[in-house]
This record gives structure tokens, C-alpha cells and sequence, in this order.
């Protein structure tokens, strides 16, 4: 009912498109969402209309919707007077960010007519004005900028955008108006309006691009045919990438848009508008707004990150370096660096080094290694082979339960203590008779861990007993016989497992191969095991 309400709502005047994922992956991966919105007509006569303000809400769409330059999932442009109003913005927000995850990009765009309002108590406050706004009643019927600023922060998506192609002066050919008993204040006052107050500082992964100076004029040009601003933001990501790209990286970030629209908006209109920004960009947060996504992807860095509150102001030192205080991230480059965690009583909590993935983040509690034991529950199956294994089932079902406890030893020792049985009856090879066999042992494994990946690997030791019944012909009495053969089971070998989280549990799977000395009819003789199994891992 919601989505059938707000669908005419964020389509009307819309050019972008939703590129629908191909399946259940494409869901989760990390996509990048545009809210475009310019505002041409207003129903108060006091509002004069703008020529342009549309126009550059559909220009810049189209570049971020090209998969070639911004390469943006869902472009929403918002164009049509029933659709710029107040009500009508405020839905189709909701409307665009209701389904964003954590890892996505979220860029809102807007242009029309701006005003302010002076207060002797709360004093310059900043509005951006819809459709249906009315001059004289901005606390009634605007936008406030610093609710537009909070809207955006409180956006789940990890890197955030507002651009705002308006101004607050009320100069003649600019995008903004103010009512005559605003105007009347700031005649009265010497040099420039105070500054607005209660913004909101920007947030870590964000980032705010204005057009101009507050009490600057936002322009539109004819010849340019956008606002000047705006005009030069697109050719940073389009056919001035390549100049706009100062690194040379093969994208255009925020930063690197906003300075070239900077420069060349000052140059064009003589210093009248100076456009402004403020950011807050971590690591591989840089928000990119032209480039391919092999492209980005390859450029992210990686992240160091906390939640532990007893990790809260601890220092972090990458390759002896400080390169922050927690909890907040730490980008780092991608290779292999020493990562060092130091608490406000200067004591080294943690110092490992491990290798960095691009877009990988790194959460400082996983690198102090795990102290608390599990108990692990595995099934699998046995095959033997070898000079002794013919008196045996060559396969045969074992279980496991095994306890890790990682806490023995340095953190790259994860040995273990397992009890294993295996059970089979029936023919085997060397004898045509039914033979039922077993074992039991108890054994352990010096287990290392040799990356960060939750692989492990090492050296094992089994003992125990192991035991055959079968009936055979006595030639003596001439008459069948039950033999029982018991002996021990000593078995050397080596283990590999591979243990995966799910939730609190987690999912263990496990090669084995092992030695088996074996005495058949007085002889000596041995085989070799094989095992495979998988299980699940509680940690206790």
C-alpha cells in the first residue's frame, strides 16, 4: 500500500532508472542511490520562477545514472511541481533510503529557491524552499537546511552526499528570495548576516557541497544553461574527469568534484560565488562520485574499526605510526602492516601484523586472540588403505567430539583434545566372513593457524583401543569359532579444519590422515586413515 502511494510521487518528473540485481547476491552487495530534486515553479507570486534549476537536477541525473561516469544503481529525479513539494520531498526521502544498508552510497541533490529568517533567540537559520513554500511563512512552509543535514547524517548508507545549488541573500538574478521584514533586518545590520546556528557537524563518510557562501548568490547563467555551480560540478564527472581527477587514480571523489566546480565557479563569476563544502572522509569511505566499479573497488582502503567500549580511547598505531584514537575508523592501505592497540595508561593491549585487504575492515576485537574453549560435535566417515587395511572395512562412519582451547600457548596455537570412535560391520577384503570392528581413542592437536582465515593446521596424536569379532573355521575341532582380537590403537598423524561462524555457533570441517600400526597373525603391519568430517562448534 506505501510503495503503490509513493511510487507516483518519486517517478514524477524522473529520468534515472533502477538497474534490478540478477540475483540473490546482487541484493547485498553495496549500491549507490541519488535523490535529485530542482524546483523550477513556486505557487507564492512572491517566488519568482528559475529557469534552470530543473534543468540541472535532470542534467546531473543523467551523469550519475551513466554507468560510465557515475555509475550511480537508482537515480530518483524529482522535477514536477506536485512532486517538489514539501510533503511531497520529505515522502520521497523516506521513499529512497527506507531499503539502504550500511555499505551503500547515498547522494541527495537539490536546487531551487533558498531564504533565511533572523530571529533575536535563535538567530540565522537557513531554509531551502518546495513548490507549495511561501516566502513570508518559511518556518511553516520551507525545508530547513539544518533538518536537510540531519536527514542526510541519519541515512543508514556508510557514505553520504548533499549537494544544495541554492543561496540565502535575496540578491536580484540569484536563487534566493527573502520577505520584506527579513530584508528590513539586514539593511540595518554592518557587513554580513551572522552565521547560521544547530547544524549539525558532519558525520565520518560525509560530505556537504553548497554552491556558495551563505549570504553569497547561487547564479544561473543563460549561456551555460544550468546554475554555475551545478554547470561545473557535472563536467567535473563527465567530460572533466580526467582533469578533475588530481590523483590520478582513474575516479573523481567528492572532494576532487567540488574543487574543480570551486575554482571554475569563482573564475566565471568574478569571485560573486564561492561555493563551499565540508567534509569528513575516512579511508575507503572517499565517495566517488565517476568511476567504474572495478575501478573503486580496487581504490578502497581498508578499515580499522572497534565496538568494544573498553576499547574506547585506545590509540592505534599502524607500522609504529599513530594513525588514530578508537572508536573511530582507521583507514589503512591495503598490504600486510603490524597493528599495534595502545590504552590511555599507555600499555599495549594487542600488537599483531596481518595483511589488509582493499574494502576489507578489520575489527580490533578480532585480533586479540580468542581465549574462551569450544566443544565440537563432528560426523564423518573413514577410509583405510594400505599393506594392513584388508583385515578392516575399507570405510567405515566415526564421530567426534572434540574441545579447542585456544587459550594454550601463543595466539597462532589452536590445539585441541578430541574422543573419537568409528563402528562397521560386515565383509571385509581378505576374509569372506562378516566381521564387526571398532576403535576408540583419545587424542590431541597441536593445531596451528598460520593466516587470519579461520584455517588451522597441525600435527596429531591417537590412542586408545581398537577391536575385531569375526567367526572363522577352527581346523583343530573342525568347527566355526567367534575370535576377538583387542589391541591398542596408537595413530600419528596430522589435521586439518576449517571453522566458518554462524551466529554464535559455527560450522567445522576437518581432514585427517594417520598412521595405524597394526599386528595381524603376528605379524607387524600398519595402514594409513583417512578421515573426513563436519560439524557444528559451540563456544563454551
Amino acid at each position: 500500500m506505501l510503495f503503490s502511494l509513493l511510487l507516483p510521487i518519486a517517478t514524477a518528473g524522473s529520468l534515472g532508472t533502477a538497474k534490478e540485481p540478477r540475483d540473490l547476491d546482487r541484493v547485498y552487495e553495496p549500491r549507490r542511490v541519488a535523490v535529485v530534486i530542482g524546483v523550477d515553479g513556486y505557487d507564492d507570486p512572491a517566488l519568482a520562477d528559475l529557469r534552470f534549476a530543473a534543468k540541472d537536477a535532470r542534467d546531473l541525473s543523467l551523469v550519475l545514472d551513466d554507468e560510465q561516469l557515475g555509475g550511480f544503481d537508482r537515480v530518483l529525479t524529482i522535477t514536477a511541481p506536485e512532486a517538489t513539494t514539501r510533503a511531497s520531498i520529505e515522502q520521497a526521502l523516506d521513499f529512497a533510503t527506507s531499503d539502504l544498508q550500511r555499505d551503500d552510497t547515498f547522494l541527495l541533490y537539490l536546487s531551487g529557491h533558498g531564504t533565511l529568517t533572523i530571529d533575536p533567540v535563535d538567530g540565522t537559520e537557513l531554509w531551502f524552499l518546495p513548490s507549495d513554500g511561501e516566502l513570508g511563512e518559511a518556518r511553516t512552509t520551507g525545508i530547513p537546511v539544518a533538518w536537510l543535514e540531519e536527514r542526510v547524517a541519519d541515512v543508514e548508507a556508510r557514505r553520504r552526499v548533499l549537494i544544495m545549488d541554492t543561496c540565502h541573500n535575496g540578491r536580484e538574478g540569484s536563487r534566493s528570495a527573502l520577505d520584506s521584514g527579513t530584508a528590513a533586518v539586514l539593511d540595518q545590520l554592518r557587513g554580513e548576516p551572522p552565521a547560521p546556528r544547530g547544524a549539525r557537524e558532519v558525520s565520518e563518510s560525509e560530505a556537504r557541497l553548497f554552491a556558495a557562501q551563505y549570504y553569497q548568490p547561487a547564479m544561473e547563467d543563460p549561456e551555460l544553461q544550468n546554475g554555475v555551480y551545478t554547470h561545473f560540478l557535472i563536467q567535473a564527472i563527465s567530460e572533466g574527469a580526467g582533469d578533475a581527477d588530481l590523483d590520478g587514480d582513474g575516479l573523481v571523489d567528492v572532494t576532487e568534484a567540488h574543487d574543480w566546480a570551486r575554482d571554475r565557479t569563482i573564475g566565471y563569476t568574478g569571485g560573486m560565488q564561492v561555493p563551499r563544502a565540508e567534509y569528513r572522509i575516512v579511508g575507503r569511505e572517499d565517495i566517488y562520485l565517476a568511476g567504474s566499479d572495478a575501478t573503486r573497488s580496487a581504490a578502497e582502503k581498508a578499515l580499522v574499526a572497534a565496538t568494544d567500549q573498553l576499547l574506547a580511547s585506545a590509540r592505534v598505531l599502524v607500522d609504529g605510526q599513530p594513525r588514530g584514537v578508537l572508536p573511530e575508523v582507521v583507514a589503512v592501505e591495503p598490504g600486510t602492516h603490524t597493528i599495534e592497540i595502545i590504552d590511555a595508561n599507555d600499555r599495549t593491549l594487542v600488537k599483531r601484523t596481518t595483511r589488509l585487504s582493499a574494502g576489507e575492515t578489520l575489527m580490533v576485537e578480532d585480533l586479540f586472540p580468542r581465549t574462551t574453549p569450544s566443544i565440537e560435535v563432528i560426523g564423518g566417515g573413514l577410509y583405510r588403505h594400505g599393506p594392513g587395511a584388508g583385515v578392516w572395512h575399507t570405510s567405515a562412519p566415526e564421530l567426534e567430539v572434540a574441545l579447542v582451547v585456544p587459550a594454550v600457548g601463543p595466539r597462532w596455537i589452536e590445539p585441541d583434545l578430541h574422543l573419537r570412535t568409528s563402528f562397521m560391520s560386515g565383509a571385509v577384503e581378505a576374509e569372506p566372513v562378516d566381521v564387526t570392528a571398532g576403535n576408540v581413542t583419545l587424542g590431541g592437536t597441536l593445531a596451528l593457524r598460520p593466516t587470519r582465515f579461520p584455517v588451522t593446521v597441525g600435527p596429531a596424536l591417537d590412542a586408545g583401543v581398537q577391536w575385531r569379532v569375526f567367526e572363522d573355521f577352527d581346523p583343530a575341532s573342525q568347527q566355526m569359532q567367534v575370535h576377538r582380537q583387542l589391541g591398542p590403537a596408537i595413530a600419528v598423524g596430522g589435521r586439518t579444519s576449517v571453522r566458518i561462524p554462524l551466529g554464535q555457533r559455527y560450522l567445522v570441517a576437518r581432514y585427517d590422515i594417520r598412521t595405524v600400526p597394526y599386528a595381524y597373525s603376528d605379524i607387524a603391519t600398519s595402514y594409513v586413515q583417512h578421515g573426513i568430517g563436519i560439524g557444528i562448534g559451540q563456544h563454551r
